[in-house]
């Protein structure tokens, strides 16, 4: 059965003759230690109850949406490699990987000038920016919603990005506000708004102040625009950038990779929300009629197991007396895990490391990672 979101995105009457969808990677996953390391990051991870990799998973979920080789990988350097092996059915070509780590906006002008070169008009391009690391249901609505923001896109001349109405406080997310007194159209019935502004990532006070007031949504972190008009947005707010990629798409044309290297490392580390999204001219927001969660932490993953009747959460080899509200993730070979009266933990353990914490403070794993690679420890 052909849906209206494959139908729209392989109509071939459309002045956009190339959609790509481009899956960005390249994160190590520093919230999810000591499962997740720097040659097997949080995207390679299976969450519980799945049979694929998130980034498996992902790839599924976006195959209805454009031809399979238009599907793109965007990572690191030393995660190329572990990407094709574990998806073998990816060309190599589409995997690709920035010079260095420079953050989403260096990814993306990579990626843009990488199109650049190999596309003569950027005006027939669009592109669908995704994550690797989302958990998203049902997929139909998915698809419904991503058809409607590239349509925008194409049709509208924006950047466009996807708002997820927000069922509880959440300081770990950015926010979207979006001017309700400026609707755009709206395509497969979802509903579309000019972005009045981003918020960051607030306070808990702040976060229960946006739940409560309508038309703020959770920022997914997903991006949809022409490259053309990308190109033009960034000429316009961030004009080092624009030349940057413009220098390395001639570069890349040329096969002169060595240089493009060389001068892409010259861009500031910086996101592609600071540099563009929050400074462009013309930002749509579409509501989302799907079900999200950004899988960002291990408080995130105690969402897809089921409890006890004591709300304990466990994987693996373990034993819990007198324990509530604890999740335990246990991956070792030959290692049994015992708890006994304590609350209100979670306790993740691998061969060679242990994490123990407050369920509260499963946004500090990254500060231990830090202190870890301060002592330059191998467990990482």
């Amino acid at each position: 059965m052909t849906t209206t979101a494959q139908l729209l995105f392989q109509n071939e009457e459309s002045t956009v003759k190339h959609r790509y969808v481009a899956i960005m990677a390249g994160g190590s996953g520093e919230r999810f230690w000591p499962l997740s390391r720097r040659a097997h990051p949080k995207q390679l991870l299976k969450l519980p109850g799945s049979d694929k990799t998130m980034l498996g998973d992902t790839i599924d979920r976006v195959r209805a949406l454009v031809p399979f080789e238009k599907i793109l990988i965007l990572t690191a350097p030393h995660l190329a490699d572990v990407i094709r092996r574990a998806e073998p059915d990816m060309a190599a070509e589409n995997v690709l990987s920035e010079p260095v780590k420079r953050n989403t906006a260096g990814c993306l002008c990579w990626l843009a000038a990488n199109l650049m070169a190999q596309e003569s008009d950027p005006s027939e391009v669009t592109l669908a920016v995704l994550a690797a690391d989302h958990k998203i249901s049902p997929i139909e609505a998915f698809h419904e919603t991503v058809a409607a923001a590239m349509a925008l896109a194409e049709n509208n001349g924006a950047l466009v990005t996807i708002g997820i109405r927000p069922d509880r406080p959440e300081t770990g997310y950015g926010y979207i506000e979006a001017d309700l007194t400026r609707p755009v159209e709206s395509y497969d019935g979802c509903t579309s708004y000019l972005v009045n502004r981003f918020h960051e990532k607030p306070s808990a006070d702040l976060a229960t102040e946006y739940v409560a007031t309508e038309g703020f949504y959770w920022n997914s972190g997903m991006f949809f625009w022409r490259l053309d008009t990308f190109l033009s947005e960034l000429k316009r707010v961030a004009a080092p950038h624009f030349k940057v990629v413009n220098t390395l798409s001639d570069l890349i044309k040329d096969g002169n990779l060595k240089e493009a290297e060389r001068i892409f490392a010259s861009l500031p580390d910086i996101s592609i929300d600071y540099l563009l999204m929050e400074r462009a001219s013309h930002v749509a927001v579409v509501e989302a009629t799907f079900d999200w969660d950004d899988v960002g932490s291990w408080d995130a993953v105690s969402r897809y197991m089921i409890p006890d009747s004591r709300g304990n959460s466990s994987l693996g080899d373990n034993v819990l007396v007198q324990t509530a509200d604890c999740m335990v993730h246990n991956e070792s070979q030959g290692i049994t895990v015992a708890l006994a009266g304590v609350y209100d933990l979670l306790v993740v353990v691998t061969d060679d490391a242990v994490l123990v914490c407050d369920n509260s403070q499963t946004q500090s794993v990254r500060e231990i990672v830090s202190k870890l690679t301060e002592r330059g420890s191998t467990k990482l």
